[in-house]
């Protein structure tokens, strides 16, 4: 065996004997368990608590009768006490699913001699196929007073050295010896300072202290002590923690007493060394001065796998390493041997099987006494568990890191209880428009805001337990208002609690919902203007009706026809005034028709003068041979009121001016414009400019953009978004053009037309209005009218009437179903309007048509009524939008009934 080689080797050559006991007295990573020694008094206990086999005393030292087989319970040497606690820990190994589990129990028994300590070590044993037992190995462990210690070698004992254990808690020695020291007893470090002469006793005391309450991590000290018969020896104290497998703080010092120097001394501390090298369960290495191995333990060659005969005279470097040992980590530790220093590193080493698994190398020299390096000793601890928890770990922090810096909001950690900038992400620095946070408070980045004060925020988290969300503003450097979301909660840093601030800008979000709460306005102002219109409509239904019948009356004077004609022009004129009301509020789209743009800009132009600013001036060049265009005149006035307002509100100046010009422009088709390139030809150009600040560059390219604004508040009109899709619809061409300081040009072009405007013609209002033409049958046409507005109703019957028409009046729609049925004869033709109370002219429609499926339907409303899904299922023979002309009603109704049905 290889304990008892060394053994034998130090004992024949005391050079390499004391050599060896000053390396092991170096040692650094003691034991944590004793393994089975097959020397020790062993005996195994089965699944009933019997013991079945026993050897090198352990019958004599349990007090057991002779029998091959007897209990726990008749080993008389073991109190009931003892007996329990060996029976539980034999249990304990029996029912754990570990196979490799280990337990100890310290066992003091009452011999001839006096008392004997064993450590009692129980593992798992198989006993056969089917049955396992328990194998406890009993090492002797021996106490000794400080008194019979130096009585021993007051009297000239051998025994001059002695190693022990010292527990941080209960600062009681355990010592270890030859076989000479079984009478010693536990001894407490202040019985040990006891014997320490009084003037060294307080360097020895602080010596101790140090390295129990961690602030040493060794003990290196020579003192004199007093023996028994007043004799005073020197003492050399050397001492170092004992690791811990599990991570925790270590607890237990392990280190040597020694008396003196005698070679008889060294051979003893080599001894105990050797034995507690080979035990404990760290990997310990010794290299020789040119960095072989020249002795490795038990707990080496178990994890490697090699044989103590293959890693002897091999340079460890060489051979443990592999493809993912650092080369960098292996040349530091080689540099140092070479200058005999110590050294610390962390690699990947291999088994003999190929396994890589990580491990942790202390180095230290060995000196001798002229201070020269003869050896070194390394010790080993495998930390690839921990290796696997660092990398999780770092992993995580990596992925935190990312998501951290890469956020798109403002992401900050703070001390919660100064306030103080611990941390914060890229996006903080450009939301705070700051180049320095980490360090500063945080309310002081925000003065006078109470919002951001530290105090503030820890109270929103208490008051919700927990995350708390809230909205704040502030001023940027810039002078901005920005108004942010802020989120504040509690997170660990490390063994500290932070506070975590995110500050979401809402600027856009804001803006959105401005923008929504401004459509939603528009679009009840929308509905509002529509219901007035309608209502306006049949109020001018009624005053158009009756002024026309007047200008058909000859018996008026010819002065009388004058005002009755005026009066019939302001009507269309306040009809026309509806329809852009409408167009405006509602949006409303009519068919592309031939016009000439200079027409439609005059028509507006005394509404704009009146909707500018009396510090803006508004001007108009008009281009007297400008070409027709095919468009929708309602929509193009929405793009030139849109344009113009916009103009006004980009002049800061008392002197601003907006100018509206038209023109005629030959295009070659290379220019490109925001829509596109145009085809080559003439275009109409229609441009709005304005002597304002200008838009920059970088804004200019966004104006397009839905819900794109420059305005603090809500917009006033359409945005340019809206704009650019109508001019594109309506197949033409947008550009702009800007200078900061020198104003801004929108300008849009239409390809020429040569179709002409068509002119309504004027009728003469003294011709007889068409009358009602009897059928082959000699029957006059009956007519269902279904009005709702009493006016409307009157000029309806007044002027069908005279015309010679059979009428049936209705005042609501269910008045027009009933009478519709009821009817004894026919009915030739339905007049309703769209809008009425009981049921609506597409409900009477609906009923007539099943009653008189030839019947003839014309729908009246103020309102648009070719975009109702309603009506669009029905047959509809003819729509009019109120007011209306009695004329060419009458006109529609003639040609209506005449036809074929």
């Amino acid at each position: 065996m290889p304990d008892k080689k060394y053994s034998t080797t130090a004992s024949k050559d005391p050079e390499f004997a004391a050599e060896n006991a000053q390396l092991e007295l170096e040692i650094a990573r003691p034991l944590q368990r004793l393994d089975e020694n097959e020397e020790n008094p062993v005996f195994v206990v089965d699944e009933l608590f019997n013991i079945v086999a026993f050897a090198n005393g352990a019958r004599s030292i349990l007090g057991s009768p002779k029998a091959s087989t007897f209990g726990l319970s008749e080993c008389v040497s073991l109190s009931p006490e003892q007996k329990a606690k060996l029976t539980d820990e034999v249990r304990k190994i029996l029912i754990s699913e570990d196979p490799e589990l280990q337990r100890f129990l310290r066992l003091e028994i009452e011999v001839e001699n006096g008392t004997r300590v064993f450590c009692l070590t129980f593992q798992r044993e198989p006993l056969s196929a089917n049955r396992i037992g328990v194998r406890c190995t009993a090492e002797p462990l021996i106490a000794k007073s400080a008194a019979d210690s130096t009585s021993k070698i007051a009297k000239g004992s051998e025994e001059t050295i002695l190693g022990w254990t010292l527990d941080r808690d209960s600062r009681v020695f355990e010592h270890f010896g030859n076989s000479t020291a079984r009478e010693m007893a536990n001894l407490h470090l202040c019985e040990w300072l006891s014997c320490v002469s009084e003037a060294e006793r307080g360097q020895v005391e602080d010596a101790f202290e140090a390295a129990l309450s961690g602030k040493a991590s060794d003990i290196n000290i020579q003192y004199r002590v007093t023996l028994a018969n007043g004799v005073t020896r020197k003492v050399s104290t050397l001492a170092k923690w004992i690791p811990s497998s599990d991570g925790n703080p270590p607890c237990t010092l392990i280190g040597t007493h020694q008396y003196g120097f005698d070679n008889q001394s060294v051979v003893e501390d080599l001894k105990l060394f050797s034995h507690l090298a080979r035990k404990v369960q760290l990997s310990i290495l010794v290299y020789d001065a040119l960095g072989n191995v020249n002795w490795c333990n038990n707990a080496f060659t178990e994890c490697t796998g090699y044989q103590f005969e293959e890693i002897i005279g091999r340079d460890p470097t060489d051979l443990l390493r592999g493809p993912l040992t650092d080369s960098n980590s292996v040349r530091h530790m080689r540099d140092r041997l070479r200058k005999g220093k110590a050294f610390h590193v962390e690699l990947v080493q291999y088994k003999k099987n190929g396994a890589p698994y990580w491990v942790s190398i202390d180095g230290n020299p060995l000196v001798d006494e002229s201070g020269k390096v003869t050896r070194f000793i390394s010790f080993q601890t495998d930390i690839t568990e921990t290796k696997k928890t660092q990398s999780a770990i770092l992993r995580s922090e990596i992925k935190f890191r990312s998501l951290f810096d890469n956020s798109t909001d403002a992401l900050l950690l703070l001390s919660p209880k100064d306030g103080v900038i611990i941390e914060a992400n890229m996006s903080s620095f450009k939301l705070l428009e700051t180049e320095r946070l980490v360090g500063q408070r945080f309310e002081e980045i925000f003065p006078e805001n109470a919002d951001f004060a530290v105090d503030h925020l820890n109270a929103l988290i208490d008051e919700n337990d927990g995350q708390q969300r809230h909205s704040a503003e502030f001023l940027t450097a810039s002078g901005q208002v920005r108004p942010v979301e802020m989120t504040v909660s509690r997170t660990p840093i490390g063994e500290s609690i932070a506070l975590f601030v995110t500050l979401r800008d809402i600027s856009e979000k804001r803006l959105l919902e401005e923008q929504l709460r401004h459509t939603q306005r528009m679009e009840a102002v929308g509905r509002l203007a529509g219901g007035i219109a309608h209502d306006f409509n049949n109020l001018l239904a009624g005053q158009r009706g009756f002024s026309e019948l007047l200008c058909n009356s000859r018996e008026l004077s010819k002065k009388d026809h004058v005002y009755a004609n005026e009066i019939l022009k302001i009507t269309d004129r306040a009809s026309k005034l509806t329809s852009r009301l409408l167009s405006f509020s509602r949006g409303k789209s009519d068919r592309p028709v031939v016009a000439n743009l200079n027409e439609l800009i005059g028509n507006m132009i005394p509404m704009l003068s009146r909707i500018l600013k009396k510090e803006v001036r508004f001007t108009s060049q008009l281009d007297p041979n400008l070409s027709n265009v095919k468009v929708d005149t309602n929509q193009i006035d929405q793009v030139i009121m849109n344009l113009v307002v916009n103009g006004q509100e980009a002049i800061t100046s008392h002197d601003g001016v907006v100018t509206l010009k038209t023109s005629m422009i030959e295009l070659t088709g290379s220019e490109i414009f925001i829509t596109g390139k145009a085809k080559p030809g003439r275009y109409a150009k229609v441009s709005v400019r304005d002597n304002g600040q200008g838009i920059h560059r970088d804004v200019l390219e966004k104006i397009f953009e839905p819900f794109f604004t420059t305005k603090k508040g809500a917009g006033t009109g359409l945005g340019l978004s809206i704009v650019y899709g109508i001019i594109q619809s309506n197949g033409g061409h947008l550009m702009v053009d800007s200078e900061i300081g020198e104003g801004t040009e929108f300008s849009f072009y239409f390809p020429e037309v040569l179709e002409e405007v068509k002119k309504e013609d004027s009728p003469d209002l003294l011709e007889r209005m068409p009358s009602a033409e009897s059928s082959e049958t000699g029957t006059t046409p009956t007519i269902l009218v279904a009005e709702d507005q009493e006016q409307v109703r009157e000029i309806l019957e007044l002027g069908l009437g005279q015309s010679g028409y059979n009428l049936v009046i209705a005042k609501d729609g269910l008045e027009a179903i009933e009478k519709g049925k009821n009817f004894e004869g026919t009915i030739d033709l339905l007049l309703t309007d769209s809008i009425m109370p009981g049921a609506s002219g597409c409900s009477v429609v609906k009923e007539m048509q099943k009653t008189y499926p030839n019947i003839k339907v014309v729908l009246m409303s103020g309102l648009p009524q070719q975009e109702s899904v309603e009506c669009q299922e029905l047959t509809i023979d003819a729509y009019v939008d109120k007011p209306f002309s009695i004329r060419k009603l009458l006109e529609l109704i003639q040609d209506l009934v005449a036809a074929p049905k």
